[in-house]
């Protein structure tokens, strides 16, 4: 399939997505919103797990290429994670606690595009070790941790913090907080 094709039903997908959550929406829906047929659809992807799954990387991607293009504009260690942690979770944190739909769409992740969630955060992570690596001295069991541990530990511990954060604001604080006390370790 296309490239350009490929992008416009997994665009058509996501808006279908958050517009009416995941167990409501059929493929014919997506099919209309991407304005093929249904037939035509199932020529793509078997089932609506896969539209999702595939809508889930594309979606991340989305955000991936943003963080990289605009991450070497900031200064700091601490603006840069900052920066890509604004773009990958705080910017569409409220939508989402607001939204049932989008809330459902996240809940739906965790049930059928747990694969496709892990490889985003792996790829956010592979973004976040080089600004980590040789200026955070935090160790782990009297060893110091290497730039991919507290990478990881940034992506896990915010994915907690938003089941937890009331707000955007208060989402924000948790990650300054933590990157705080990271960078002062």
């Amino acid at each position: 399939m296309g490239d350009d094709k490929r992008r416009r039903i997994l665009c058509a997908a996501l808006e279908v997505f958050f517009k009416y959550g995941y167990k409501r929406v059929s493929m014919n829906e997506i099919a209309e919103a991407a304005g093929i047929s249904r037939p035509g659809l199932y020529l793509h992807f078997k089932s609506k797990e896969e539209v999702f799954r595939a809508a889930i990387l594309q979606y991340s991607d989305d955000l991936i290429k943003e963080i990289s293009e605009g991450i070497d504009a900031r200064k700091t260690i601490e603006d840069k994670v900052l920066y890509a942690f604004e773009v990958w979770a705080v910017k569409r944190f409220d939508l989402t606690l607001k939204s049932p739909e989008a809330r459902e769409i996240s809940d739906s992740s965790h049930e059928f595009a747990r694969e496709a969630l892990e490889e985003s955060y792996e790829k956010l992570e592979s973004i976040l070790a080089p600004i980590l690596k040789g200026h955070v001295k935090f160790s782990v069991n009297k060893k110091a941790a290497s730039s991919e541990k507290l990478a990881h530990i940034l992506t896990s511990s915010v994915r907690g913090f938003k089941l937890v954060a009331k707000n955007a604001a208060e989402l924000r604080k948790l990650i300054q907080d933590l990157l705080g006390i990271m960078l002062a370790a």
